[in-house]
Formats: structure tokens, C-alpha cells, sequence
């Protein structure tokens, strides 16, 4: 065991959330080893070349309220690459009725959009002088259909949640899936009041949206190398017992170092995952964490010509609701948000598909996949669109999903968790699936376990 100067930490798992713990745990002068299963950091965080393309297979972009994010790059020397997004990438659309249709980028350009009917906009225009407050455990669907209407429940919201977690709204937690926008009406009582006393953060790097230069995976990447030898990529982890001396650990991989008498252990892998190493120690923990539902998400990478096609990429991409005729679930227009992304002259799309919607579709050949993302966007940008190559990526178990009950199920698991002396869980299952929760998801278990007596 370590002594109380120089606390031993072991953390399993190498995505944003254990970087950004390991990192954390490094700064504070602990003895850190971070162990992930796969031959590169990152998780879900990925980044390819293609000929002069570059693909993001993951997230593609940061918003400014993304403190965590902006200051690890930061530490970790990539600051400089910071870009951003075009100002095009303002312009959002959702499809509907045979085409993509423009949301509005505020208030005053409601009147314009027929992404919604007149009815339609009307009532989301009356949502200020709705009371605030639902039910506990509300779903998404219910709270748009309470605050901005049930058109905008059946379209706005199905095609939100499809584009940022690959589910469905009526089986989603509100309270979870999105708490800034629960907290926002807690606050200030009204979304829109709430989005107007909104002010941009301080400090940030880019305007808009942003990415790094090189790709997303450039993050993982720095603060992989910054870790040095505490980072031991390619090293499983695939068992956890306690000893009088601490937290041992029984791993697979080229790792020669010692596994025995840590201090303590975050695990900040996918929550099926955190269930099998703990099932020895807490039964009901492991049950909570396998409970946990996740969406297997499918992306097609696309080149294209778009001076080709009738309607032309101008914004950051669009989103399907269901009973659209499409079987996609949306597209971002990688080259229209960051231009850069490919050569000049030439346009990508990043398609995606699958979730909820289409659990076993990861699981059809390419041809089938290719088929389908090639026609619906055919459908959107007209019969002259035709591809020049596409890249398929699979993506199973990626997303997790806030389902009903999800808030207190996570208050039961974190009450388990406390019973294991030395042990936090770390990761987006926990508190939201976007890259800067889960940086401070990882942030947050590692300042709890420096707090906690050495094991």
C-alpha cells in the first residue's frame, strides 16, 4: 500500500472519463496506472484520414459550455489546434414532408420555419407563460409536450434524441438525458428565458462549435502521451480483489508492473463491464450497473460532390423523426461545418443509423447499410447525388440510455458503490453522454477518491 503522501490509484479504462481522472490524480501528486483494453485511447473518440478526408467516427465537435474539455487541451499542448466551426454550422435542419427543413437560429426567424406547422410554432411561442414543473421521472416526449407542445414533442424532440443518443423520447429521463435544460427551467421557469440570460463563457477558443485541428482523437491522444508510462494501453483488466493491503488486480496484456495494493480503483468503463468486476464484492451493485441499456449506433462516412446535387449542404447536417420515410437518423455535413475536412472541391457526409430504432442493423452485411444510407440521401439532395467512396463503422453498445427511473438508479448505485471502500465509478452512463460530462465525470471520481482514507 502507498503511503498516505503518495496515494496508489488504479484506473480501468481509457476514455475521456479515465484520462481526465488519471490526469486529475497525476496533477495531485498520486501514484497513478491507468489501464485500458485497447491498442489506442479514446474510447467511442475516434479519428481517420482518408485521402486527404478527415473522419470523425465519434464526436465531432465541442460546444463552449465545455470548461473541463478547453482546459485539458490546454494542459495537454493542444490548445493551438482548436478551430472553428464555420458560420454555416448555425443553420440546423430536421426532415419532414419530403425534405430538409431550417430551424430557426432564434425567436425571430420562427415565422420563416416549416419545420413545424403555424399551430405548430405558436404553442412553442407560448411556452414562457407555462408553469414550470412535471412529474418525477418525466420523460423527454412529456416534457416537450408540456413546455413546447406535442407537434414539437413529435418531431423536435424524437429528432433531438435521435441525433445525440441514438434513442427514442417517450423512453428516455429528461432529469438525465439533458439536466442543463431541466435545471434551466427550475432557475428561470421558461426555456426561453433561460436561453436568453444565457452568457458565452469566458475564455473559450473558438466561436460557436469547435474541433481540433487534427481530429477529436488528438485529445485522448496528448493526454495519453502526457501520462507517459502511468498510461498501459492494451493491458485488460479482468479482475479486482481486495487484500488486506488494498485493491489488487489480476490483468491480461504486456504490463510488468505491480497490480497489488492500490489504494483505490475507478472504473470508468461501460457500465457492463464495471458489473462483472464488482459482481465479487456487491451483488446489487453489479445488478444496477447490468441493468443499464445501451444504443449500437452504425455511421457511414460519404464523399460526394454537392455542386452536384439539388439541394446543397449548407449547415451542420439534419435530423430525422420517425414516420419520415427515411431510415437514417440524421447526417452531419463534416465538410460544410469544417471545410478542411476535405480536399478542395470535394464534400462528406457522416451518416448515422441504428439506435433504438434499428437495434440488430449493425449486425446487417455492408451492402444492405450502404443501400439504405445511399438512398435516403438521395432522397434529401435529389436524384443527380451519387457517391464517390464510403466507409462503414459499427459501433455496438456505444450510447447508454437514461431510461425511466435512471435518476434513481444512479443514486442506488452510487450508495452501493460508497460500501467499497477506495472504489468510484466513472462514465457517461452516470452523468450524460456528452464528451465534457464525461470529462467531469472522471474529473469529479477522482477528487472523491483523494478525499476518501487510504484503503
Amino acid at each position: 500500500m502507498a503511503s498516505d503522501s503518495r496515494r496508489r490509484i488504479a484506473v480501468i479504462g481509457g476514455g475521456i472519463a479515465g484520462l481526465s481522472a488519471a490526469w486529475r490524480l497525476r496533477e495531485s501528486s498520486a501514484d497513478v496506472v491507468l489501464f485500458e483494453a485497447s491498442p489506442r485511447p479514446g474510447g467511442w473518440i475516434r479519428t481517420t484520414e482518408r485521402d486527404g478526408y478527415l473522419l470523425e467516427w465519434g464526436p465531432h465537435s465541442v460546444l463552449p459550455s465545455s470548461p473541463n474539455l478547453i482546459s485539458l487541451a490546454q494542459e495537454a499542448g493542444v490548445a493551438d489546434q482548436w478551430e472553428s466551426a464555420d458560420s454555416k454550422a448555425r443553420r440546423r435542419y430536421v426532415y419532414r414532408a419530403g425534405r430538409p427543413r431550417a430551424l430557426p437560429t432564434s425567436p425571430f426567424g420562427i415565422p420563416f420555419s416549416t419545420a413545424l406547422s403555424f399551430g405548430g410554432w405558436l404553442r412553442v411561442l407560448t411556452e414562457p407563460f407555462r408553469s414550470a414543473g412535471g412529474a418525477e421521472g418525466e420523460t423527454v416526449k412529456d416534457f416537450f409536450h408540456r413546455r413546447l407542445g406535442r407537434e414539437a414533442a413529435a418531431i423536435l424532440a424524437d429528432a433531438m434524441v435521435a441525433g445525440i443518443s441514438g434513442g427514442v423520447p417517450e423512453e428516455l429521463e429528461m432529469a438525465s438525458f439533458a439536466p442543463a435544460v431541466t435545471e434551466m427551467e427550475k432557475t428561470h421557469g421558461s426555456l426561453f428565458r433561460g436561453l436568453i440570460s444565457r452568457s458565452r463563457p469566458e475564455g473559450v477558443p473558438f466561436r460557436g462549435t469547435g474541433t481540433l485541428r487534427s481530429g477529436m482523437q488528438s485529445l485522448p491522444e496528448a493526454l495519453a502521451r502526457g501520462l507517459g508510462e502511468a498510461y498501459q494501453g492494451s493491458v485488460t483488466v479482468t479482475e479486482m480483489y481486495r487484500r488486506e493491503d488494498g485493491w489488487n488486480l489480476s490483468v491480461e496484456g504486456a504490463y510488468d508492473g505491480d497490480t497489488e495494493g492500490f489504494d483505490g480503483v475507478i472504473l470508468a468503463v461501460p457500465s457492463g463491464v464495471s458489473a462483472k468486476l464488482v459482481r465479487p464484492h456487491n451483488l446489487r451493485l453489479s445488478d444496477l450497473l447490468g441493468s443499464i441499456s445501451y444504443a449500437s449506433m452504425v455511421l457511414v462516412q460519404i464523399a460526394y460532390d454537392a455542386s452536384k446535387c439539388h439541394f446543397k449542404p449548407n449547415g451542420f447536417g439534419f435530423l430525422v423523426p420517425r414516420q419520415q420515410s427515411l431510415e437514417i437518423l440524421g447526417a452531419i455535413w463534416s465538410s460544410s461545418i469544417f471545410p478542411w475536412r476535405t480536399p478542395a472541391g470535394h464534400d462528406l457526409a457522416t451518416v448515422f443509423m441504428g439506435g433504438t430504432r434499428d437495434p440488430r442493423l449493425g449486425e446487417e452485411d455492408d451492402s444492405r447499410i450502404l443501400e439504405t444510407a445511399l438512398a435516403d440521401l438521395n432522397q434529401v439532395h435529389g436524384s443527380r447525388f451519387s457517391a464517390d467512396w464510403c466507409e462503414i463503422g459499427r459501433a455496438p453498445r456505444a450510447i447508454p440510455q437514461a431510461g425511466k427511473g435512471h435518476g434513481r438508479k444512479v443514486y442506488a448505485m452510487q450508495r452501493e458503490c460508497s460500501q467499497l471502500a477506495g472504489v468510484e465509478l466513472a462514465g457517461g452512463y452516470l452523468d450524460g453522454i456528452s464528451l465534457e460530462n464525461c470529462a467531469r465525470s472522471g474529473l469529479l471520481a477522482a477528487e472523491r477518491i483523494l478525499q476518501e482514507p487510504s484503503a
